[in-house]
């Protein structure tokens, strides 16, 4: 006699295995926050830099607080900030913001004068478990990107 379809046994068998890969295949498709993040945060330092250029560096949206709270702040495009957040400035550990002044050039604190011009990249961490993304920008010309070694 020819055995013409699957046993129960079989089926539970295939359902538990496709359970198994399913869950497999959530977990590593899990989005990457730190990215994201730095994505955006990216997004809010070209911002501040374009709208500086050419124009007075006083104005407010020159600036971008580089804080967990002020980044998750902002004005629309609103976007919540999961990572830590920390600033890796070699002259001053203690930097939270950078401005940018008429000729797009970044500047440490909140004003636009020669001493708080900067001098050496920063790097931007965002920090979450196991995973982190960069943001490295550059001085004098205030170029922002995050590295492909993330």
């Amino acid at each position: 006699m020819m055995k013409r379809a699957f046993s129960l046994i079989e089926l539970i068998f295939v359902i538990v295995l496709m359970g198994v890969l399913t869950g497999i295949g959530f977990y590593y498709s899990r989005p990457d926050s730190t990215r994201q993040d730095a994505q955006y945060t990216l997004l809010k330092l070209k911002e501040a830099r374009y709208r500086a250029i050419g124009y007075d560096a006083e104005s407010p949206s020159t600036c971008v607080i580089l804080t967990k709270e002020a980044l998750s702040s902002n004005e629309p495009p609103k976007h919540e900030i999961r990572s830590a957040v920390s600033v890796i400035y070699p002259p001053d550990p203690a930097l939270d913001s950078v401005c940018f002044d008429s000729l797009g050039r970044p500047h440490g604190g909140d004003s636009t004068t020669l001493d708080t011009l900067m001098r050496s990249p920063v790097d931007i961490l965002f920090k979450n478990g196991d995973k982190n993304t960069t943001i490295r920008l550059y001085p004098q010309t205030g170029y922002a990107i995050i590295p492909c070694n993330n």
